[in-house]
């Protein structure tokens, strides 16, 4: 069974100079298929993968050991699947191509974080969930990659497309607006029986996705949190309330404040 994502973006096209990626330290590697990417360097679209990543993985304490991500590129994507190979990888596809370095990020960003909430298999009710911090975690890496690549590209001559992806990302808030006037709470009781029904709807996902994004630009040290969301009953057939519970009990003390907190935005007490 795999996580399925279909994700349709305005091509962005940026033209670099080869150069090489740097390892500084990261508790996770991606492991670039070299073909089948047009005319996009590896090395290239290798930088701008770790500048995505990286924009959310810096805000987590290092892991034990090294995760690899085997990332090609398959007209099936982008999609993360719950089986690896038999290198012990885990598989995301993506469905991108040549220098559209925004489809990229965006995608990677996307599927890496359902990497960091440790996706398994299992009921699909509270997927919705999921897939809604997935997106919101694309549009994080955007809007830090639009602030970041103003003085810190991963190559010099990179530093004035910083207000091409800022642009980018404006039209995905634009997009993932609330309806005026309906709170998150709101637009959750009315479409609460779709979620479950239909966790993969991209456009509900994008609203709940950006009513949470200043929660996590505001408190990036609860990003770790994620991290035990697929833990204890999460998988099991219970109501969403329930599932932010065993999120609450699953994760570390100093995150219980936070997840409070979100859980107060969809009306729901714990």
């Amino acid at each position: 069974m795999k996580i399925r994502h279909l994700i349709l973006l305005v091509p962005f096209l940026i033209i670099s100079e080869p150069a090489h990626c740097k390892d500084n330290g990261r508790a996770y590697q991606i492991r670039l298929d070299k073909e089948g990417w047009g005319n996009g360097s590896p090395n290239d679209i290798e930088a701008v993968l770790y500048s995505a990543c990286d924009s959310i993985h810096e805000h987590f304490a290092p892991l034990k050991e090294k995760e690899p991500i085997r990332v090609s590129r398959d007209k099936s994507g982008p999609i993360t699947l719950f089986q690896r190979n038999i290198r012990g990888e885990i598989i995301v596809k993506i469905n991108t191509g040549d220098r559209y370095w925004c489809q990229y990020s965006y995608q990677i960003a996307h599927e890496f974080c359902h990497v960091l909430c440790r996706f398994r298999n299992g009921s699909r009710r509270n997927l919705w969930f999921e897939e809604s911090l997935c997106e919101m975690a694309s549009m994080f890496a955007l809007r830090s990659m639009a602030k970041t690549w103003k003085t810190a590209p991963p190559y010099p001559n990179w530093k004035s497309y910083s207000a091409l992806i800022r642009d980018y990302v404006k039209d995905l808030e634009t997009k993932h607006t609330l309806p005026e006037g309906l709170s998150l709470a709101d637009y959750y009781s009315m479409h609460s029986e779709k979620f479950e029904k239909d966790p993969v709807n991209r456009t509900m996902n994008g609203k709940i996705a950006g009513a949470l994004l200043i929660a996590f630009e505001t408190n990036p040290e609860h990003w770790p949190s994620i991290l035990y969301i697929n833990k204890g009953k999460a998988k099991e057939d219970i109501p969403f309330s329930e599932y932010l519970k065993n999120w609450l009990n699953q994760a570390p003390k100093k995150h219980h404040m936070f997840i409070h907190s979100l859980a107060r935005q969809f009306g729901i007490s714990l």
